[in-house]
This record gives C-alpha cells, sequence and structure tokens, in this order.
C-alpha cells in the first residue's frame, strides 16, 4: 500500500495521547486528529486516540486511559470556540480546561493545543487553559518539529508554535509555504483507521474529508481570514486512496470539511475528475460548502457526476451595501446564473445567509430575504448577528466601541471578565431585533425551506448541536448534510 512520496526522518519512537475534545451531537468525526494521527506515526511516534465524544464519564476514561498509556506528549484538539449562534450562549472553553486540568492530575507530560477553534486566539487560550504549548497553521505539517522542539528544549524555533517565554506568550510566524516541512498534508495517503468511524457514520450521518486546508476569501467578519493560512492542495489520488477505504469500512455519504470546495477552480474540478475516473460517482454521496464567487457549468456537471448531492452557498447577503461590509464579491447577477446553472442538475442548493451585520438595516435584511427566495434555492438559512471572534476585521474595527454597543443592545453575550471575547458575544443591530425576528418566525412557518438559527427546541431551527430530531432521523437512517436532512424532515410534515 502507498504510504507516502517523499523522505521524512525518523526519529525515537514516543507516545502521544490524542485527545478529541469535541463532545457534540450528533457526532462530528475528528479529520484533522486522524489525518495528524497517521502521519506522526510515519514520523516515529506512537500516537494514541481519546476520543470523548462518546463517554458519558468523560473524567473517568480519559483518567483510565491516560493511566495506562504514560504519553509522553498530550495534543488535544479543539474544533470551536462555541456554537456561533446568537441565540447560544454555550461555549466549549470551560470543557477544555477541565480536559487540560484532568491531564494535568495524572501526567507531567507537556500538553499542546491545537485546532481550528484554537487557532482563533492562541496566546488566549493557552493562558486561559494553562497549558503547556500551542500550535498553529496546518497540525498535519508542524506537529512532528513541534514534539522534536519540545524535546531538545528550542521550541522557539519551531513555526507556529506557541509557548510561555520571559516575555509572555509568544506565537511563532509560519514556515514559507514551499518549504519541505508544508507539504507532508499535500501528499499523505490517508487510510482513516484511527477513529471509530462506523459509530461516527451510525450516529452522525456522515463522514468528513478534506480536499484542502485555507481559503483566499477575506470576509471580514471570517476567523480563517484572520488567520493568513496559505491554501494547500491535497492530491487528488490521495483523496481517492481515502475515499476507497472508508468505503471499505461501509461508509458512503461525506461532507467535505473545505471552507470553500471550488477554490481554486481547477483543483476542484480535477478532484472530481479524479472521482469519476474512478467509477465511484455513482456509489458515494459528498456535500461541500463553495462560495458563489468561483463557479462554472463545467464544475457544476463534474460535481454531479462525481456523486455531489448538495451545496451549502456561503451568500451572507445580496444588498450592495452590505456585501462591501462583509467584503463578499458576488452581487444578485452571480447568483442568478448560479442557479441557472444548478437547475441543469440534481444538486440541492442552500444558501445560507447572516443578517444584523454592523450596517444592517431592516431594508437591507427584507431585500436580501426577498432576493433569495426569488432565485429559490431548495433551502434558505439565517443566522442572526455576527460573533466577534478575536482579531477579525470586523471585530478590530468595532472594538473601540464595544462598551458603547453594549449599551445600546448592539451586542448580544457577556463582556464582563471577557475581553479577550473568548466567550460567545455577537453583534446585532438594534433595529434588527425587536419586530423582524418575530416576522422571520412567522415567515418560516409558511416557508418550510426557510430556517433561523434558533435554539434546537424551537420549529425551523437549523442549530445542529444538540437538535434532538436531527439526531433520531440519523438514528432511523437518515445521511446526508444536516441542512438537507432537516429540510427533508420539514418538508414532510408540511
Amino acid at each position: 500500500m502507498k504510504i507516502n512520496v517523499f523522505h521524512v526522518s525518523i526519529v525515537k519512537r514516543k507516545s502521544i495521547a490524542l485527545i478529541n475534545s469535541n463532545r457534540i451531537h450528533p457526532p462530528i468525526s475528528p479529520v484533522g486528529l486522524e489525518y495528524l494521527g497517521e502521519t506522526i506515526l510515519y514520523r516515529g511516534y506512537n500516537p494514541f486516540l481519546i476520543d470523548l465524544c462518546f463517554e458519558n464519564d468523560w473524567q473517568a476514561y480519559l483518567r483510565k486511559r491516560l493511566s495506562e498509556i504514560h504519553p509522553d506528549y498530550i495534543g488535544i484538539t479543539f474544533r470551536n470556540l462555541d456554537e456561533a449562534m446568537s441565540s447560544s450562549e454555550t461555549s466549549f472553553l470551560p470543557l477544555l480546561k477541565d480536559i487540560v486540568n484532568v491531564c494535568r492530575e495524572i501526567s507531567q507530560s507537556p500538553i499542546i493545543l491545537g485546532g481550528s477553534g484554537y487557532a482563533i486566539a492562541p496566546a488566549e487560550i493557552l493562558k486561559y487553559t494553562g497549558a503547556n504549548f500551542g500550535l498553529i497553521g496546518n497540525g498535519v505539517n508542524g506537529t512532528a518539529t513541534l514534539l522534536e522542539c519540545i524535546g531538545n528544549n528550542c521550541v522557539q524555533k519551531c513555526p507556529g508554535a506557541v509557548y510561555r517565554s520571559d516575555e509572555g506568550i509568544c506565537v511563532n510566524p509560519l514556515s514559507p509555504l514551499n518549504s519541505e516541512d508544508t507539504q507532508v498534508y499535500n501528499k499523505f495517503y490517508y487510510s482513516r483507521n484511527l477513529a471509530n468511524l462506523p459509530k461516527y457514520f451510525a450516529e452522525g450521518g456522515q463522514i468528513g474529508i478534506e480536499t484542502k486546508r485555507g481559503c483566499s476569501n477575506k470576509c471580514t467578519y471570517c476567523v480563517e481570514s484572520s488567520l493568513e493560512v496559505p491554501i494547500s492542495l491535497r492530491n487528488p489520488k490521495s483523496i481517492i486512496h481515502e475515499l476507497k477505504s472508508l468505503l471499505n469500512k461501509g461508509i458512503d455519504v461525506f461532507h467535505l470539511c473545505d471552507s470553500e470546495f471550488n477554490l481554486p477552480l481547477h483543483h476542484a474540478k480535477a478532484v472530481c475528475q479524479e472521482i469519476i475516473n474512478e467509477g465511484l460517482g455513482n456509489t458515494i454521496k459528498w456535500y461541500a460548502y463553495c462560495t458563489p464567487e468561483v463557479f462554472d457549468e463545467e464544475l457544476a456537471e463534474l460535481m454531479e457526476k462525481s456523486g455531489c448531492h448538495g451545496i451549502n452557498f456561503c451568500v451572507d447577503t445580496i444588498d450592495e451595501e452590505m456585501l462591501d461590509i462583509l467584503n463578499k464579491k458576488h452581487n444578485y447577477d452571480t447568483l442568478s446564473l448560479l442557479m441557472k446553472i444548478f437547475r441543469k442538475t440534481k444538486i440541492s442548493i442552500m444558501f445560507d445567509l447572516i443578517l444584523g451585520a454592523p450596517g444592517e438595516t431592516k431594508e437591507s435584511a427584507w431585500s436580501t430575504i426577498d432576493k433569495a427566495m426569488e432565485l429559490k434555492p431548495d433551502v434558505i438559512g439565517i443566522s442572526l448577528g455576527i460573533r466577534l471572534y478575536p482579531h477579525t476585521q470586523i471585530t478590530k474595527r468595532l472594538k473601540a466601541q464595544i462598551s458603547q454597543l453594549f449599551s445600546e443592545r448592539g451586542l448580544i453575550g457577556n463582556l464582563v471578565d471577557n475581553p479577550d471575547l473568548l466567550l460567545p458575544v455577537f453583534y446585532l443591530e438594534p433595529e434588527i431585533s425587536n419586530e423582524f425576528i418575530p416576522q422571520l418566525k412567522t415567515l418560516t412557518q409558511s416557508m418550510p425551506n426557510i430556517f433561523l438559527s434558533l435554539p434546537p427546541t424551537e420549529k425551523a431551527s437549523y442549530t445542529y448541536c444538540d437538535n434532538t430530531e436531527l439526531s433520531e432521523a440519523i438514528k432511523q437512517g437518515a445521511r446526508g448534510a444536516y441542512w438537507h436532512i432537516l429540510h427533508q424532515l420539514r418538508s414532510k410534515h408540511k
């Protein structure tokens, strides 16, 4: 079996416990942690997955596993700070801190944080949790180097390392994209044997894979654009290898975890063509996130032939002024052309909208909704308010006004003992919050294809975390993207 296509040095074999801290349900498979585990195994380390997702008493399980493994290093992946829905003030940070504390009780080994959620505010989260080290950037590329640097007491030389020094917490810059250390992720052939994927598939309804990491868009509210992580494109043949490995496990429905599958366009086409060439297009079903800004008829045809059943387009807004504020490059004409293309296919289309950002008015919000309805995507999802993540462009612009905005009811969340905005804080234009939301709820009663960012117990909610209806549907055999499953449920009850 082909393992890799590049040369790496083998270091003295040590063990690392890889802890999945994500406990939300429906469960989401730890894609990044699996990729990481396979690559550091090849680099000479023994990875042991400690998956807390399915454990009722996760503390007892974690203590037991750490006592059995006696790892030399402990790595904890952190997927997101919170649910990113203004209807929820749930934060995942306290759980992360508790996990670090339990690890500290059992082991004196270095504790390392990583993952997309950690990268949002690496210095701040390291300080909050008390962990020893962190890593930003693509952990698949950088973790083995970090472990070597920790062992040699030279972590200040490791690209992307986060650590404590006499000057405080330091965050090292990332490696240049073309350096040898940045090519591991692109070229590795993953087999996905680390996690219990059949269980994730049975209870989560889909399994995630990646075709790339990074995003070239610069949306003002987006965490990824603030990180300036370069795009890393996987070899399409390695993706085929992974798909076949998953098919051998009985898994045939996938969600591409790329920020935007169609960026860049040539790579998306190459991935689809490789799937078609291997004869997998009629065997698998898959869903993706895409941007409406870069699309053509050829890609739509290739996606359909390669098994794509649904696309979630990050539209956000269709109002001209709001498009400028959010730094989006599409417009109504772009979306109109997009829908003409997809009406020739059987692919289901969702428009994700964000209403209530700075500068939003009732008129601009309703204009976006009306235009979205005119274009007739299969599903429209509406999120209310902008999560003010640390370090994003929109947060930097508003930070000087935050105290005033909070007193004027422009913010949702808690600013007490939350100067770094690690806990959920959302901006929602006051004009949007009063009678506008009840009007939206009324609209969803007559339009079963429109969903709101409501608590999961409310009708027309597309909040996935702890959504009992969604979890039950998956247990009964539903498979696919969660927005697609929820739409099918509502259509049946219409």
